[in-house]
């Protein structure tokens, strides 16, 4: 066996998903993932607190199962971010339409309700998908739904997918306009993870900075909307 095909099956064995986690991925309720859990089209294992969770490597054979036969060249998947399920929903709105005018088949969607530094867990499923090539490209508003505030060169994505032989779209290479609440949510976000790594000095500097925006925050009060 060679040693990255040793390395991925490590790697896959220690990744467990949840059944919530799992049944999204492969777009499934729980009540059918414990059918096929039963059935033995799945692999279940329990946890020592007796909690069920997937093996990587299981939900990534059960995809290719799924799927059968490899996607069209014009299958496609989207991907949406943003502070409120609101921007979601507008952001997966534009991309059906863009992808019904160039003619795309959509196959997925996936999204975040999060922002900062963090990758979110909507990516992380996405990439799994990619991994398994089952869609041929990737459709996002603009390069700022996948990393805020530099946090990555634009290009890595593009590489990142690219490894999988899949296309990233961005239907603009700018950033898009984001509103004041949203950047406030991204440097507190910031500023808290950045106080672990400080002197004392500049960990109460930081606590300043922090507190000036949490008052600022409150003159953006936070609004309910519910889900996409």
């Amino acid at each position: 066996m060679s040693k990255n095909r040793l390395l991925s099956g490590i790697i896959s064995e220690n990744v467990l998903f949840k059944p919530k986690e799992a049944a999204r991925l492969l777009g499934v309720t729980e009540r059918c993932l414990r059918g096929w859990a039963r059935s033995g089209k799945i692999v279940a294992v329990r946890t020592a607190g007796g909690h069920y969770r997937y093996p990587l490597e299981s939900i990534l054979k059960a995809l290719r199962d799924q799927r059968g036969s490899n996607p069209t060249d014009r299958s496609v998947a989207l991907y949406a971010r943003g502070l409120r399920y609101r921007q979601i929903q507008e952001q997966l709105r534009v991309l059906r339409q863009v992808a019904l005018e160039i003619g795309y088949q959509v196959i997925y969607e996936e999204y975040d309700l999060q922002r900062g530094h963090q990758l979110g867990a909507g990516l992380q499923r996405l990439l799994l998908l990619a991994r398994e090539q089952a869609f041929r490209a990737v459709l996002v508003t603009s390069y700022s739904r996948l990393g805020w505030l530099g946090a990555a060169d634009p290009r890595f994505f593009h590489l990142m997918f690219a490894l999988f032989g899949v296309q990233l779209i961005p239907l603009s290479p700018f950033e898009e306009s984001v509103g004041p609440e949203e950047l406030l949510e991204d440097f507190h976000s910031l500023h808290q993870v950045l106080g672990g790594h400080l002197s004392p000095k500049g960990r109460r500097a930081n606590k300043k900075i922090l507190r000036a925006l949490e008052r600022i925050r409150a003159g953006y009060p936070s609004e309910e909307d519910g889900g996409p």
